[in-house]
């Protein structure tokens, strides 16, 4: 199973990292081989910043699960947002399978615009997450998938067809107050509106 330990494991952006845990020793052997014969192994100042990270990271999942949560249910609220997609709502497809094998709905979550000019203002005007690919940091982290991580998968053939619209954007919710999340959301959703309605007027 390979993992990547640059996410939550190390969850202070500051770590590339990755794991490769094997299912047998004759596997696990031969991951030994490669390494000293490659020398791909971490630093020790990289293997000290995980293990640091290690030790937060159970205090970390569940305030960033707690928060994304809440903002969650916010957002389902919200007339501006068309869909909300986090397997800790009642209505996620999946929740009860989810729910069997975890114990919260996890820090991550995405949600659907109207469009790409919805995102761009949306995204132009929120002050407390941090625009880009990653996730599982201390920080939130907002990120819009058909431009970003899914920009190489083609619009109509797979990305429209996976739910990966030009509406959505992906959040990795950090350690920031969600009130303070929730208030930055709302001031942004506000001025889509304003937007809106300017544009209406002016027809």
């Amino acid at each position: 199973m390979l993992h990547s330990a640059t996410k939550f494991i190390s969850g202070h952006s500051d770590v590339v990292a990755g794991l490769a845990v094997a299912g047998s020793k004759e596997i696990g052997d031969k991951i030994g081989f490669l390494q000293n014969a490659l020398g791909t192994i971490l630093s020790v100042q990289d293997s000290w910043l995980l293990l640091r990270g290690l030790k937060t990271l159970n205090v970390r999942m569940k305030a960033s699960s707690a928060s994304a949560l809440r903002i969650a249910k916010y957002l389902e609220k919200e007339n501006r947002v068309k869909q909300v997609y986090y397997p800790g709502l009642p209505r996620h497809v999946g929740t009860a399978i989810h729910a069997s094998q975890a114990v919260s709905g996890g820090a991550v979550l995405s949600f659907a615009l109207e469009d790409e000019d919805a995102v761009r203002q949306f995204v132009g005007s929120v002050t407390i997450p941090v625009f880009a690919v990653s996730l599982g940091a201390v920080e939130s982290i907002l990120s819009y998938p058909a431009k970003m991580s899914h920009a190489a998968m083609s619009k109509d053939d797979e990305r429209d067809s996976r739910g990966i619209t030009d509406g959505l954007l992906r959040l990795s919710v950090g350690l920031e107050d969600a009130d303070d999340l929730i208030a930055d959301f709302s001031k942004a959703f506000a001025k889509l509106e304003n937007r809106k309605n300017l544009a209406s007027g002016s027809r």
